[in-house]
Order: C-alpha cells, then sequence, then structure tokens
C-alpha cells in the first residue's frame, strides 16, 4: 500500500516555528515528510544560501523510508532517525547537538497507518484483519495482548480512561468472556464482542462508530502514546535554546490536556513565553480537504532562557 499522510496545520506550523535560514529544527513526528518538506521548501525559498538542518524522527520505520524518498533532494540538510520521540534526549547527544531552534511534535495517527490493513489499527475495511496497532514493529506488545492478556480490570481502566468509554465495563467483562473461548485475533472478533456488549440505543444515536473509543484505548496503550507524550515534554523544552518554539499539535483531549498543564507549569517557572491562551485549530478550508485534521488543536510555547 502506497504511504499516505495530509499533515495538519502545516501552514500555522511553519509560520509559528518562525524558521531561520540556520536553525536546527526537530520533526519529532515525521511521518510522511510533509511539515519538514515544508519547512525546507521555505527556508530557500527565504535564503537560496539556506544551511537549516532538520531532525527527522519517527517510531514507523515504513514513514522514515517514504520521508527518505520525498527529501532526498534536500541531501544532508535531513537527519533520518528510527526511534520513539521519548528518547529525544539520547537522540541529540549522539548526533552531538545541545539546543535547537524548534521542535515540532505532530500527535495524529498517519493516514496510512488507519488506512493499511496490514497495520491492523482500523475497523473502516471491508476486511477481517490481524489486529496489531504497533506503530513500531520491533515491539513485542501489540493489541492481541491486550486483549488476550490484559485483567478483566486493567481492560476497563484502558478502555475507561484512554477511551473515555461510558460501556468500559460491559466491554471488558465481554472481551474476558470471550477469549475464554478462543482468543481474540481479529478486527472483526472484537468489533462483535463490542456489539454485543452495548445497546443498539448507544451505538445508533452517537456521532462516529460505536467502536472507535475502544479502538483508540488500545492503540493508545499499545503505543504507550501519552507517556511518551509526558516523558519528551521536559526533554524538549530543556533541548531548545532561548528563544525557540515548541510547536504541538494534538488531537485528543487527553494529549491536549497534558500539554495545556505542562505550558502552564512551565510558564509559572519562567521558562517559557505561551504564544496563545486558547489552542489553534485548522480553517474550514483545511476540515473540507482533510476532515480528519477536524480535531487538530495546536499549542506553543516559546523559550525564555
Amino acid at each position: 500500500m502506497k504511504f499516505k499522510h495530509i499533515p495538519a496545520m502545516v501552514k500555522e506550523s511553519i509560520e509559528f516555528l518562525a524558521v531561520k535560514p540556520d536553525g536546527i529544527y526537530v520533526d519529532a513526528t515525521l511521518g510522511g515528510g510533509g511539515h519538514a518538506a515544508t519547512v525546507l521548501r521555505k527556508s530557500k525559498i527565504q535564503n537560496p544560501k539556506s544551511k537549516i538542518k532538520i531532525v527527522g524522527i519517527d517510531q514507523d520505520i515504513e514513514a522514515i523510508n517514504f520521508a527518505k524518498k520525498r527529501l532526498k533532494k534536500f541531501g544532508d540538510r535531513v537527519i533520518f532517525v528510527h526511534n520513539n520521540f521519548r528518547d529525544l534526549d539520547s537522540i541529540l547527544n549522539q548526533l552531538k547537538i545541545k539546543k535547537v531552534d524548534g521542535i515540532l511534535l505532530d500527535l495524529g495517527v498517519s493516514s496510512y497507518q488507519l488506512d493499511d490493513p496490514s497495520r491492523g489499527f482500523s475497523f473502516k475495511t471491508d476486511k477481517d484483519i490481524k489486529l496489531d496497532m504497533r506503530m513500531d514493529r520491533r515491539q513485542k506488545l501489540s493489541a492481541q495482548d491486550v486483549v488476550n492478556d490484559y485483567s478483566e480490570e486493567k481492560l476497563k481502566r484502558i478502555f475507561f480512561e484512554l477511551g473515555e468509554e461510558p460501556y468500559a465495563r460491559q466491554i471488558a467483562r465481554a472481551v474476558v468472556n470471550r477469549r475464554q473461548e478462543k482468543p481474540i485475533k481479529t478486527t472483526n472478533n472484537l468489533l462483535d464482542i463490542i456489539r454485543g456488549a452495548t445497546p443498539p440505543k448507544y451505538r445508533f444515536s452517537r456521532h462516529g462508530h460505536y467502536a472507535s473509543k475502544i479502538f483508540r484505548a488500545i492503540r493508545m496503550e499499545v503505543n504507550q502514546e501519552l507517556k511518551s507524550l509526558q516523558e519528551v515534554l521536559p526533554q524538549a523544552v530543556d533541548r531548545l535554546k532561548a528563544g525557540g518554539r515548541l510547536v504541538i499539535i494534538s488531537f485528543h483531549s487527553l494529549e491536549d490536556r497534558i500539554v495545556k498543564h505542562f505550558f502552564r507549569q512551565i510558564k509559572n517557572e519562567d521558562k517559557v513565553e505561551i504564544l496563545f491562551k486558547k489552542p489553534l485549530q485548522p480553517s474550514q478550508g483545511e476540515i473540507r480537504l482533510n476532515p480528519r485534521s477536524e480535531s487538530a488543536k495546536m499549542r506553543v510555547v516559546e523559550k525564555i532562557c
């Protein structure tokens, strides 16, 4: 399947990174390289002698491979790193980079990951596919491990806290009951369980698909998304030069809450300036072109010292 991903809020990202022609920037969620390509093109237009450098990090090797092809013409302006952004300090240490001029975190799951059946992220397909959901296929924990090995109490907590699912208890119990008969291996297996554990009124009256919250919760657990975000935030601020900016695009209320609270905390410590109180959201024009950007929220801070 061809790699495809439309990055969200590209124009705003470039504007608030305040790109310098000789700056060093980290795209900590490189994806298909959309944001990075725009930064490099704009820098070259502004200054043909631009010496800008971008460190592109992604835990998905397929994203890295696609971005390498897309950004090939920029040569050594881009350093590709196959890793999780939670290891930002060690990545920059290995590259002998002390401070950077800007860092971008686009926390959304790529369209490619959602649409490729082999990745096992989505139920929105006519195929019954193997549950997986690993962004980094080197890791051991997969969606199958979560639904087949986690205790009922742990499943309930994940479904409720990460998925904000009101029927978390009933679905967790149904998962445990079903796996006692046979292992839960595919998206359709899981869909059938969720369908049986929720009332018709709930399934047909809510906005969006009735299984979305459970699939999202499992994905976030498999990839430790909130923990990784919490770990990278202090590293990112510490690695910024004075005047450097951290731009974060989140797609979920839990992510945005973590970012908002962290920004407030470090503002109170006089480490950063918050550039705008309320998060920016994509324009209606962008949402029409890229419906998946609808839930995007951008927050930005500038390092004071």
